[in-house]
């Protein structure tokens, strides 16, 4: 699932293309990805509408027009790109590279580009789903204000939202695992299995420690882990994996530098331990036994679980 990092990216690389675009025409190919209103009534409703601004919320994308806002959620394998009319589209798009940036790609419509505005200018934004998870909002500017799955979302990483205060605060009689709360968008907005489980690593954070045993030094590091492999991955332009690719259809390069993530069995970059996989909250977490000891204060090789 594209997670903060790449999603800026993907803002970033959009921005450059379709501010000031105006929308002549919206197809909708498949109602599943649509939540409100009935897709029906988005031609009428977008068409000649120029984009204003593109932020960025959490794994949430905004668009504003000239009277409504557009709230895109990628799933687990959205990907939104533009389509530049004077370039050629590549036939091999839907073959993802794994790792590795490709030069900038552009794809035809298929069967899995579930919606696409198109412009004034003759280019257009498509929005291409494979498994269908992601999900398109069109709110008027006055109905925004009932966009929950918007205004519930936790503290933003990189704004002054992201304070130790705000961030103590969210800790506070939690009794669960820690990855458990990382991964709650009310907790702090943005993070996913991903970037968590190499939070926890530089943190030094096994990922069943519970809350209410971290130390105020735990917390601390913690606090400053988020960021640190947030910046990394928006260095890097993301993490691509299978799907992931950014506004110019190129893939990520973090992945060759993640410390812990997917990296199972193989040595740990800090202490050459094998890197351990168990499963929390119904997710692969990925952790380094010696360099994130499950009991506070104790320090070794602990043993790996497969389910909890």
């Amino acid at each position: 699932m594209p997670e903060l990092p790449e999603v800026e990216t993907i803002r970033i690389g959009l921005a450059g293309s379709v501010l000031g675009k105006t929308i002549s025409k919206v197809t909708i190919r498949n109602r599943r990805i649509v939540v409100r209103p009935q897709p029906g009534r988005w031609p009428r409703a977008l068409k000649a509408q120029t984009i204003r601004q593109i932020s960025r919320r959490g794994k949430f994308l905004l668009f504003t027009t000239d009277h409504f806002r557009l709230l895109v959620h990628l799933g687990m394998t959205g990907q939104l790109t533009y389509r530049d009319k004077s370039r050629i589209d590549d036939p091999n798009f839907f073959v993802h590279p794994l790792t590795g940036l490709q030069k900038a790609r552009q794809h035809a419509v298929d069967k899995h580009t579930h919606l696409s505005l198109y412009f004034t200018d003759g280019n257009a934004m498509h929005y291409r789903d494979i498994r269908q998870f992601g999900k398109w909002r069109l709110y008027g500017m006055e109905e925004f204000k009932q966009a929950k799955e918007y205004w519930s979302l936790g503290i933003e990483p990189f704004t002054s939202q992201y304070s130790w205060a705000r961030f103590l605060a969210g800790l506070e009689g939690r009794k669960t695992p820690i990855k458990s709360l990382l991964l709650n968008q009310r907790f702090v907005a943005g993070l996913g299995n991903i970037y968590v489980d190499e939070a926890l690593f530089e943190a030094g954070l096994h990922p069943l420690r519970l809350c209410e045993s971290l130390t105020e030094e735990d917390k601390r590091k913690l606090f400053r882990s988020i960021p640190r492999v947030l910046k990394r991955g928006l260095r890097y332009g993301g993490t691509s994996f299978q799907n992931y690719v950014n506004a110019r259809g190129e893939a990520g390069a973090n992945q060759e530098r993640l410390r812990v993530y997917g990296r199972s069995g193989k040595p740990c970059r800090r202490c050459r331990s094998p890197v351990s996989r168990i499963v929390v909250s119904q997710r692969g977490s990925h952790f380094c036994a010696r360099c994130q000891p499950r009991e506070p204060g104790i320090e070794g090789a602990a043993k790996s679980e497969t389910k909890y």
